[in-house]
């Protein structure tokens, strides 16, 4: 067991004040312009020095009547407490960036082939231009969790296509375009000019893994009975069924332009609701750094209405 007597001294009770005491005498040797530079009567700064000294048991400054020197240990103090302090400013400045969103980690959620669309790219871009301090960290996820990562919290911000999956979001739109339908080439309906809502029924519509709701019927799903084509997860699967001839969807023309060397069809649709690229967050989950970056997208969003 080791002796008490070779403990080191108890940090309890010592204080950054005490700390940035001592660095002024220390930089000035001069305890009645040290007192001058704090703003605080000499007495007191006297008091505070020899309370540090003796909570850690030795000597900081060698005193006269003509000079005031640093002992060896008062010597070794000037860098820590320097460490000391330095490290204390830093860190509340990193405390007062998160408070003002613009420090500290954001995770941010998209669907597979939103990450592609060009003003999510630039949300992100601008965002993380004007706040280098944040940690962005992005997420895809596939067909089967529509709200990409909103549903279960794991993310803080998404880029999703509505309408919104689940319930307790709230949204801004990027982009609203008609929808098209998606077809290989050789498709029966490829060659026209438009479709109408009676065109769909009876075709091979893609599936999703995503539970049943408004979300995957607005995408994937044809009224009236007929053929279904496979399941797909993610967009690479989407290009692939398509071309193939598995199946039909749904798409947005700002979507296709990530497919332009796919060997795919896209025709207007005509008498459906519009589709839309959605920023979105979760209503019971905000703090200040999710808000700047929705702020960042509320702009972006306003600049091309």
């Amino acid at each position: 067991m080791n002796d008490e007597r070779d403990a080191p001294p108890s940090l309890d009770g010592i204080e950054l004040r005490q700390l940035r005491y001592f660095l002024a005498v220390a930089e000035e040797l001069n305890f009645t312009r040290a007192a001058e530079r704090l703003h605080l009567a000499q007495q007191a700064l006297s008091a505070s020095i020899r309370r540090l000294e003796a909570q850690l048991g030795m000597s900081l400054f060698v005193r006269s009547t003509r000079k005031v020197e640093l002992t060896v240990a008062g010597e070794v103090l000037v860098e820590g407490a320097r460490a000391v302090i330095a490290a204390t400013i830093d860190a509340v400045e990193r405390v007062h960036q998160v408070a003002e969103g613009r420090g500290g980690r954001i995770t941010i959620g998209f669907s597979t082939a939103a990450g592609g669309v060009p003003i999510v790219r630039q949300i992100i871009r601008t965002f993380a231009e004007t706040a280098p301090g944040v940690d962005i960290r992005t997420e895809e996820h596939d067909f089967g969790d529509p709200s990409a990562g909103l549903a279960d919290a794991s993310v803080d911000v998404a880029f999703i296509f509505g309408p919104l999956p689940v319930d307790g979001l709230s949204s801004v739109t990027l982009v609203r375009e008609d929808r098209v339908l998606a077809v290989r080439p050789e498709h029966s309906l490829a060659d026209r000019s438009i479709v109408s809502a009676d065109d769909l029924q009876d075709l091979p519509w893609l599936r999703v893994p995503a539970a049943r709701g408004p979300w995957p019927a607005f995408w994937f799903r044809s009224e009236g009975a007929g053929p279904v084509g496979p399941v797909i997860k993610t967009a690479d699967e989407w290009v692939t069924a398509i071309e193939a001839g598995r199946g039909v969807a749904f798409s947005m023309p700002t979507v296709m332009k990530n497919f332009t060397t796919a060997r795919i069809t896209v025709v207007p649709v005509e008498g459906l609701p519009a589709a839309e690229v959605l920023m979105a967050w979760r209503q019971d989950r905000s703090d200040a750094l999710a808000e700047a970056f929705i702020r960042t997208g509320r702009e972006a969003a306003a600049a091309v209405a």
